[in-house]
């Protein structure tokens, strides 16, 4: 147990991906492999005309996986029950916002 009292689970990294994969695998079998993950996303919407961001209805964990032979952003949304995969292209344009506590 941890120090607040709440069971922790005692994976290593292999283990947490294996884990992981299985999950992906129940939801799109066709999901081959993990290739990175982020255990928590959120997105935002920029709205030009009054000039600010909103948060969307989509949070999670996002991976990208290797699915056949492409690869796609996957987030299990925790949010609401509609999970994201879409397929990356050489066109799409992504930032990572590294928020460091």
């Amino acid at each position: 147990m941890s120090q607040t009292g709440k069971l922790m689970p005692n994976l290593d990294q292999q283990s947490t991906k294996m884990l992981n994969l299985t999950v992906l695998q129940r939801i799109d079998p066709f999901i081959e492999e993990i290739l990175i993950t982020a255990a928590h996303v959120t997105f935002y919407e920029f709205n030009i005309e009054s000039n600010q961001w909103s948060r969307k209805d989509v949070e999670g964990s996002l991976f990208v996986v290797k699915r056949f032979l492409s690869f796609f952003f996957f987030l299990i949304n925790v949010a609401n029950c509609s999970h994201l995969l879409p397929r990356f292209f050489f066109h799409f344009y992504f930032n990572f916002v590294f928020d460091v506590m």
